[in-house]
């Protein structure tokens, strides 16, 4: 324990040449992080620096320390420590690669985050005391009565000396003169090792201690005792640190160094968080929020000037903390379009394209309470820091194989190690880059349609398909949990990414995690495909019923009209009562239905007044498939058919279309189920190759609810936009059928889809040779304007396509599909006007009667 009881300790210069020695050495086990300049932050009266310690191992600073104080202790020695988080994940890190014998005390209000990290690592953990507190006293007198060493969080001298490297990493990668260092106060052993050094080789430098608002410490009465009085809960969970009697010398060392304190509310701590995950793709804790948000909460640099050092101390922050971030107040404004929020000037962008006209299209489809969601940009900008935040796992998950080799003793080519780090690293370069660079939604989207798959590459690099669960010298696995288990680990069984991402997913299409589970596949065949499978082996019999609607998707039609064992029954009308009256009469034991078919019509099924009409009967033991594809992740059908008589639902959706964002870069599908009969599915899934395998699972873009459901009701704006400004020209609305779902909400969708089906009243012009001459027309128009436009098949893209679709159900004839996208509200009216001059001119030529 650090008690400077003498001159020489107490001495600074003392304390420098200890931190210089000690980095010789500590180098080897550490990394050296990233110092950056962050350009949003600066302004013409400072430059912003930020020393990313949250790239270090363990994602927090406190990694330094714990080896430095671990090298200087006899490897027989037992540790005792005690941490609400990031000490104990580097004490255990360290104590791992080390090979030393390690206790850890955490008290009850640590972060869910960094405990879970805790368990995972295998370190013996102790739960004692409300907080930080308690646990350093309990884990002092354990340590005491065993014969262990006390590692402090924060006061220990060698923790100390290992924290200053920071600074002396600075001096190496930088000539600058910092007129500021600002530094997040916790306990005070990361600011004490850095206000050694700065104040050696940079007196002149201001060092600011910045801490949580919440604790209302009077530093001016009494610094000790302010450190010593108790703090209460924070986002900056890790710097909630409460000195005893013990640190007391040591206080006065610390605040020597301290020229200056600032405080910062909790609502900025968590604003700082979000616009630095929204403007650098850096995920930050709490408690290095601080020492950035007196930046960003001084815009115009009138109170902080010059060149200015930030500490980003960590980046473990948990799920929950996040997302109290993101629902954090703004009353600030002018920082709105900084984090990330709908700025004014969008609006008025809207606004001032806007015809009065054209405004209708909130009344027809999207009621005025309707918030527009965000752009395009936010959307794929979003996506992109999720995947950089992937890769820079994939580079921590590099570092523990790397460890875990070394610690086996087994043979590998690090060339090879090191070549896919150098690519990965590089990677998140040029993504933050671009990203930066580039102000057009259209550039990040196509930046990120590459980077996802370079990332799905590298990713897949070094794994295998049957991994090893034991070896001798030769590395057959990547991921060492596979080294966990001696039960069959096949990629065709499902790897361990893919039960995560299938619990993400079913949440990100509305449904339950504790209600359903969701099953993905290789295409939406292959959904359909395992479906039949179990219906075959759980349900069907000779003779068996199946009744599908007027029109299900053709190849399911085709399916289960090869099923020479069953009796399938086409209903020949869209009405309920016809529907349920064909069900009753033939006894059906499987029906197919889906929400929106895929015709010039888009007929819609309303499953709300279905599951109403059918609650009276007896249908527990029918089985009620549907493909929710045109409307995806818009109903969630379990909570529709809930009822004790209502028939068991398996749904499934092709994924190669909205849920992929349009990215078209591989077939999917996925298949929802309740949990009861997750099993069973699984099993079919399995033996008939129709699992997604981890190679394509990288491949698939990761994304939550609020995100996917932002896009598709950008996809239904825009739709709207288009069916408004054809059906406004009488002339068109004359000879022309538009279809879209606008009665959305009255179905109890989230959505409408982005699908626009167009169908000429004269009959004869809906010939495929007559659609597609209008197409040319279209797009001759779109280039001349330059316009983006694409044709082809398919739904669910980023960039507006069109299509002839051809005949999907027996006598109904082609029709014009849109499958609108994401296009900026100014190029949807651009383009919506094109559209209509196209089909002028498509009338003009090939109907000349009607002009």
């Amino acid at each position: 324990m650090f008690i400077m009881k003498n001159e020489i300790h107490r001495s600074l210069e003392y304390l420098f040449h200890k931190i210089h020695d000690d980095y010789v050495t500590l180098k080897n086990y550490i990394s050296k992080t990233p110092l950056v300049k962050i350009n949003w932050l600066s302004h013409k009266n400072r430059t912003v620096w930020a020393k990313l310690e949250s790239n270090q191992s363990t994602n927090s600073f406190k990694i330094r320390g714990a080896y430095n104080a671990l090298l200087k202790l006899d490897k027989n020695k037992k540790i005792f420590t005690a941490s609400a988080g990031n000490h104990g994940l580097a004490i255990s890190y360290a104590s791992q690669a080390l090979q030393r014998d390690c206790t850890i005390f955490i008290p009850s209000n640590a972060s869910d985050l960094k405990v879970r990290r805790l368990i995972q690592t295998g370190v013996k953990i102790e739960a004692v005391g409300k907080n930080l507190f308690d646990a350093c006293r309990i884990a002092r007198q354990q340590a005491s009565i065993y014969n262990a060493e006390y590692i402090s969080p924060y006061s220990h001298l060698d923790v100390i000396c290992g924290q200053g490297s920071i600074s002396l990493e600075v001096q190496e990668q930088s000539s600058v003169v910092f007129d500021h260092v600002l530094v997040p106060l916790g306990g005070g052993g990361l600011l004490t090792g850095i206000g050694t050094v700065f104040k050696n080789f940079s007196p002149s430098s201001n060092i600011i201690a910045t801490y949580p608002q919440i604790f209302n410490r009077n530093f001016s009465d009494d610094f000790t005792k302010a450190m010593q009085k108790e703090v209460f809960p924070t986002i900056a969970d890790g710097l909630a640190v409460q000195h005893d009697e013990s640190g007391n010398e040591f206080s006065k060392i610390l605040e020597s160094l301290i020229n200056s304190k600032i405080e910062v509310s909790e609502s900025e701590i968590e604003n700082t968080v979000i616009a630095t995950l929204h403007n650098e793709g850096i995920l930050i804790e709490g408690a290095a929020a601080t020492a950035l948000a007196p930046l960003l909460y001084d815009p115009d640099a009138t109170r902080i000037k010059g060149n200015i050092l930030v500490i980003i101390s960590g980046g473990n922050i948990s799920s929950t903390s996040l997302m109290k971030c993101f629902a954090a107040d703004l009353k600030n404004t002018r920082l709105a379009s900084i984090l990330g929020h709908q700025s004014n000037k969008l609006s008025n962008e809207i606004e001032k394209n806007h015809t009065t006209s054209s405004k209708n299209y909130f009344d027809q489809g999207i009621s005025k309470n309707f918030v527009l969601p965000k752009e395009s940009k936010e959307i794929w900008s979003e996506l992109l820091f999720i995947t950089i935040a992937k890769a820079k796992n994939l580079l921590e998950g590099l570092s523990r194989f790397r460890e875990y080799i070394l610690l086996e003793g087994l043979s590998f080519n690090f060339k090879t190690y090191q070549y896919v780090f150098e690519r990965i690293q590089s990677m998140v370069e040029n993504s933050l880059k671009v990203y930066h660079e580039n102000e057009n939604a259209s550039e990040i989207r196509d930046f990120y349609r590459l980077f996802i798959q370079e990332f799905a590459f590298l990713r897949s690099s070094l794994s295998w398909c049957s991994a090893s669960n034991a070896q001798s010298q030769f590395v057959m696995f990547f991921d060492s949990q596979e080294n966990n288990s001696s039960s069959v680990n096949y990629d065709r069984y499902g790897s361990l990414s893919l039960k995560k991402f299938e619990v993400n997913l079913l949440s990100s299409l509305g449904f339950s995690p504790e209600e359903n589970d969701l099953l993905l596949v290789s295409s939406g065949q292959a959904a359909y495909s395992v479906i039949e499978s179990f219906l075959i082996s759980n349900v069907l019999h000779n003779n068996s019923n199946v009744v599908t609607a007027p029109y299900i998707y053709f190849e399911a039609q085709e399916q289960l009209e090869r099923l020479s064992f069953a009796n399938v029954t086409q209903c020949l009308s869209w009405d309920l009562d016809d529907i349920i009256c064909e069900i009753e009469e033939k006894n059906a034991d499987v029906i197919f239905i889906d929400p929106m078919a895929n015709l010039a019509e888009l007929n819609v099924v309303d499953f709300k007044n279905f599951a109403d009409k059918i609650k009276s009967k007896n249908w527990k033991n029918k089985w009620l498939i549907i493909d929710g594809t045109m409307i995806s992740g818009g109903i969630n059908i379990f909570h529709l058919f809930s009822e004790k008589n209502h028939p068991n639902i398996l749904y499934y959706e092709s994924g190669s279309k909205y849920l992929q964002f349009g990215l078209d870069l591989q077939m999917a599908g996925v298949i929802v189920c309740s949990k009861e009969n997750s099993v069973k599915l699984n099993v079919h899934r399995r033996n008939i190759g129709a699992v997604m395998y981890q190679s394509s699972i990288n491949k698939f873009p990761e994304y939550n609810r609020e995100l996917f459901i932002n896009r598709m009701h950008i996809l239904m704006r825009n739709s709207l936009i288009l069916v408004n400004e054809i059906e406004k020209n009488v002339y068109l609305s004359n000879r022309i059928n538009v279809s879209y779902p606008k009665n959305w909400k009255e179905l109890y969708w989230k959505h409408g889809g982005g699908v626009v089906a167009l169908s000429i009243k004269k009959t004869g012009l809906n010939h495929r040779s007559c659609l597609e001459a209008f197409i040319e027309i279209l797009l001759t128009h779109c280039k001349d304007k330059k316009i983006p436009l694409t044709k082809g098949v398919s739904f669910g893209f980023s960039v507006t396509r069109v299509s002839a679709a051809a005949a999907m159900a027996e006598n109904a004839p082609p029709f014009l599909r849109f499958s609108v996208g994401e296009e900026s509200v100014d190029l949807m009216h651009k383009l919506s006007s094109v559209v209509v001059l196209s089909l002028k001119d498509f009338f003009e030529s090939f109907d000349p009667n009607s002009i």
